[in-house]
């Protein structure tokens, strides 16, 4: 909480909550792709909608694996970065 009130920005606060976040974020693509899986086994038991159904079926994975690796390069950019600033400090304190 401290960090939070830090109006000097000494202490960041994202490197510690982006963990939370990547598993926050992980869940909803779950949650989008069990969706995504259920309306395909409904489409796919209609008797005109079965190809898209199953095409549904097939694309969920595949959407998922997207969105993860998508979320995941966000997130890694993000911790590059505060690192970056980390190490800079430890340089200019050494300076």
């Amino acid at each position: 909480m401290g960090a939070l009130l830090d109006t000097n920005f000494n202490h960041l606060v994202t490197p510690k909550l982006i963990k939370l976040w990547y598993v926050i974020a992980l869940l909803l693509i779950s949650l989008q792709c069990l969706f995504f899986l259920f309306t395909g086994l409904w489409m796919a038991t209609w008797d005109n909608g079965w190809a898209w159904g199953l095409m549904l079926i097939v694309a969920t994975p595949l959407v998922w694996l997207f969105e993860a690796l998508l979320v995941r390069i966000v997130m890694e950019a993000v911790v590059v970065r505060f690192k970056g600033v980390e190490h800079l400090r430890v340089i200019k304190d050494k300076i």
